[in-house]
């Protein structure tokens, strides 16, 4: 189930928010093992240029800062999960994060003209402050009820579910979807075949 570089987006990330794809870099295979893709120059290199954030990897990379910021964003993803409102210290730490010097700076784009913010300095605290402000832009939409995590225990992966009636319940289907159908299926054999011997 490993999510490799070369299926980035095939495997889960880079589909809703910077910050789920960071929350998700210290990924579980379904069976209690884990790849710590910050630790991967080639991973950081992709979720950079996959969101825009910059065209290369600024050096040197500040992995306790990025750690730090994950366990953050994944202790305040389960606050919210779990029905709680995030208070004044959980909003404290992630504006810590937004703190960084920007100017406003009108661009041409392909569908016109657009202000947006651009950094005084670029590298690490713009690209912290991307990644946490994409979890405030989370927020502002008012759906943390389509945030969950993924039921499987040897998963771990955090989604946000986008689908019309809120009914997804894996982080992938044919993956950890398909662990669990067939738990299920060992379990009621088992409980079949104990049955048929205590006749």
């Amino acid at each position: 189930m490993t999510r490799s570089v070369d299926t980035y987006e095939g495997a889960g990330f880079g589909r809703e928010f910077v910050w789920l794809d960071l929350a998700n870099t210290l990924e579980w295979d379904g069976y209690g093992n884990f790849t710590d893709h910050l630790r991967d120059p080639a991973w950081l290199a992709r979720i950079l240029a996959h969101w825009n954030l910059s065209g290369r990897v600024p050096q040197p990379v500040p992995v306790q800062k990025l750690i730090a910021l994950r366990a953050l964003l994944r202790r305040l993803a389960e606050k919210l999960n779990s029905g709680k409102t995030l208070d004044a210290r959980d909003l404290g730490e992630l504006n810590s994060y937004l703190n960084v010097t920007v100017r406003v700076q009108v661009r041409q784009r392909q569908n016109g003209v657009r202000s947006e913010l651009v950094p005084l300095r670029a590298g690490w605290p713009w690209i912290l402050s991307r990644m946490a402000a994409s979890f405030a832009e989370m927020l502002a939409l008012d759906r943390a009820e389509r945030l969950k995590y993924c039921p499987n225990e040897g998963c771990k992966w955090i989604f946000y579910d986008q689908t019309k009636g809120n009914t997804r319940r894996w982080c992938n289907d044919r993956t950890c979807g398909n662990r669990d159908r067939v738990r299920r299926a060992r379990s009621r054999a088992k409980k079949t075949a104990k049955i048929k011997s205590a006749r």
